[in-house]
């Protein structure tokens, strides 16, 4: 085991001691609690508290949980609603397509599944839960690029390329403009065959109070079944349950949640 590798098991070892403590935690309770030199131990917490992951009460010397853990507990908290409070309308958008629903979040130049519901059918699109998508040429993705300013969609397209992932994909960035103007127009992105060959997928983006993406509710089928002929179907199903989870998340936005 490389060094850098032992010192990052050991930071998250001292993190797990002190939440499951309960309690702050001196430099002697953690190195009894962990077998490690009480130098080892203090040189490991130095980094935690500078990086905002452990706090040291000036009084005591002790050590807690520091911000850094509290945002990120947040934000676990606010995605793990999110796909609560969102899976019966992707049950239901299962229900009225027959096709497999997602729900995706983006992800730094990336997009996240966070959750997917199928169809009972012999034919089924899978997306597990923390794959990720590239912006271009997904359903979810153009849904957020859709969202952003175009300098922003620029610094991303420079940063990751637009590569091909199928002969259907856009490559050069003024198509993908072109695209991006399409659905800010009709409410939707569709990924036509654009990843996978024989995949069309379409979604619409899950609004704030702010008007702005929050997240990206849609369906991926076969081209067999998802046929050019249903978009027009399937697009007012995606777009009404957006809506709908819009409504939902507006009437008690997830940030009260947090306070309850």
């Amino acid at each position: 085991m490389s060094e850098n590798v032992q010192s990052v098991e050991r930071a998250l070892d001292i993190i797990n001691t002190i939440v499951a403590a309960n309690r702050s935690l001196s430099v002697g309770e953690l190195s009894q609690a962990m077998g490690l030199a009480p130098s080892t131990i203090h040189r490991i917490l130095q980094t935690l508290t500078v990086k905002n992951y452990v706090f040291q009460d000036p009084q005591t010397k002790r050590y807690d949980i520091g911000p850094e853990i509290v945002d990120i507990s947040s934000a676990l908290y606010l995605r793990y609603d999110l796909v609560r409070r969102v899976r019966p309308y992707l049950q239901e958008l299962v229900e009225v397509t027959g096709e497999t629903a997602h729900i995706a979040q983006l992800y730094g130049t990336t997009a996240m599944y966070l959750s997917q519901v199928e169809p009972f059918s012999m034919v089924r699109m899978f997306t597990t839960p923390g794959s990720i998508a590239p912006l271009h040429c997904s359903d979810v993705g153009k849904v957020f690029l859709a969202d952003l300013p175009t300098a922003r969609v620029d610094e991303i397209v420079r940063k990751t390329g637009l590569p091909a992932r199928t002969p259907h994909t856009i490559t050069d960035e003024p198509a993908l403009l072109a695209e991006l103007l399409c659905v800010r127009s009709q409410g939707y992105a569709l990924d036509d065959e654009e990843r996978e060959v024989g995949v069309r997928c379409l979604s619409a983006g899950i609004l704030n109070g702010a008007r702005k993406v929050i997240a990206a509710i849609g369906v991926a089928g076969p081209t067999s079944r998802m046929s050019r002929g249903r978009i027009e179907e399937v697009s007012e199903a995606v777009i009404g349950m957006a809506r709908r989870c819009a409504d939902e998340l507006i009437r008690q936005p997830m940030a009260e949640l947090v306070g309850d």
